[in-house]
């Protein structure tokens, strides 16, 4: 009978805008769901029921019949995606410094009982043992750690920093690590030595060094006029010990700048005989005090008229330290905060991109995991490999829910559903009108 089609098609439409309603409320649930990318239910109608294909015309001059198009009946409708929005959620701030947030393409990475796992929720914590998790799950972040010998020290790059290792791996930041001690390697000098001094005058400054275990040292160095124009005897001491180097006078030019020698020398096994103690590593053999650059005579000690000014500037050597704060960087390197005021690096973040993040399956707890359609993860990090993807410390991404478009889909799937049960109140009141055509 021709009206149980009306009954199933209705019964196709309560189906289908059901399912719509279910993902708008899963939506609408997740509004507030930290890095939550919202769904959206698509419809196709459904198979046709096709009883003529149509005529073509049939016209012989002025004679003959028109077209006619086919004649066929519907059978309703049915959910046929659901398809994700991966666009950007809000980026808020936060006060936790390992709060993280990806701007631009791109998911967190986390290991989960073997299981590599996708995320755009980025809320990180430390356990007991310094891995940096899921806060939810327990889940381990992945990324880049510090590089470290057999033996647990810290390997440095040529400029003094750390180095990162190249293989993925569960985060970790140990919350008793140290910021080793630098011995001091190159110093700078600055200032003015006046050039109406007498002979015998003197201009003396100290500054402290740094040994290889970070104990401190006072290094002074004394400036003595000499009879000899522009002239002046050089003498060092560290702790109050004379110490040898490798120039025992200077020179200034008739300008008042420096003539020789730019930089002075203090072999470190000179420093350790001074000190009676080898403290002091003797490689690179030297320390470096730099009195003016060659290149910028402006930038070191002058002789000019005025005030004796001639000081150490800076030194590059430290104690050890102990570590204060962590911060995250754009690129997703962890920076941490000692109390020898040094900053370290300390570990990168990775991420993961996909040819097509919409095909990832969710797998709940803020979860995306591969599926056949979405590709295999191109491994990378934020600014370096994804330049146009930044990590954002101390800020989460909300959930892309738009509540306005919910609701509006909410009315108009409340009044599809309505419409879909009239019909098929309807098609019951013609049957039930049918079943009393004989009595």
């Amino acid at each position: 009978m021709g009206l149980s089609r009306s009954l199933a098609t209705g019964a196709s439409s309560l189906r289908a805008h059901q399912q719509r309603m279910d993902v708008i409320s899963n939506n609408l649930a997740n509004a507030n769901t930290i890095g939550y990318k919202s769904n959206r239910a698509n419809f196709s109608d459904q198979f046709y029921q096709v009883y003529t294909h149509g005529v073509a015309p049939n016209v012989q001059g002025s004679r003959g019949n028109g077209g006619l198009n086919p004649h066929q009946f519907g059978n309703g409708v049915r959910l046929s995606s659901i398809t994700q929005n991966m666009a950007q959620g809000v980026i808020e701030s936060s006060e936790r410094a390992l709060d993280m947030a990806v701007q631009g393409d791109g998911f967190f990475i986390y290991n989960m009982n073997g299981r590599e796992l996708y995320s755009r929720a980025g809320n990180i914590s430390q356990d007991r043992d310094g891995n940096l998790i899921d806060t939810a799950t327990g889940a381990f972040l992945q990324g880049y750690n510090v590089d470290k010998t057999t033996n647990g020290v810290i390997i440095k790059n040529a400029d003094g920093s750390n180095r990162l290792s190249a293989t993925k791996n569960n985060l970790v930041i140990p919350p008793d690590i140290t910021s080793p001690p630098r011995q001091t390697q190159n110093i700078s000098f600055f200032g003015n030595l006046n050039a109406g001094m007498a002979t015998g005058d003197t201009r003396s400054t100290s500054i402290n060094v740094y040994d290889n275990i970070g104990g401190v040292h006072n290094l002074t160095f004394t400036f003595t006029k000499t009879a000899n124009p522009n002239e002046y005897a050089l003498a060092a001491t560290i702790d109050g010990q004379a110490v040898n180097t490798n120039a025992t006078t200077i020179q200034f030019n008739a300008d008042g700048t420096l003539n020789t020698p730019t930089n002075v020398l203090i072999n470190y096994a000179d420093l350790n005989t001074a000190i009676g103690n080898n403290v002091f590593a003797t490689t690179p053999t030297a320390m470096t005090i730099q009195l003016a650059d060659p290149n910028n005579l402006m930038s070191g000690i002058t002789q000019f008229a005025g005030a004796n000014t001639a000081s150490f500037k800076t030194q590059d050597g430290y104690t050890s330290g102990d570590l204060l704060t962590l911060s995250v960087g754009r690129d997703g390197k962890i920076w941490g905060s000692f109390t020898n005021g040094k900053t370290e690096l300390l570990g990168q973040v990775l991420l993961a991109r996909f040819t097509n993040q919409e095909g990832l399956v969710r797998t709940g707890d803020n979860f995306f995991s591969v599926s056949p359609n979405s590709g295999d993860p191109i491994i990378g990090t934020a600014n370096d490999i994804f330049s146009s993807t930044s990590i954002i410390g101390y800020s989460l991404e909300q959930s892309n829910v738009d509540m306005t478009v919910e609701f509006t889909r909410l009315i108009t799937t409340q009044r599809a559903f309505e419409a879909a049960s009239r019909t098929i109140t309807v098609s019951d009141t013609l049957l039930a009108e049918v079943n009393q055509l004989k009595r």
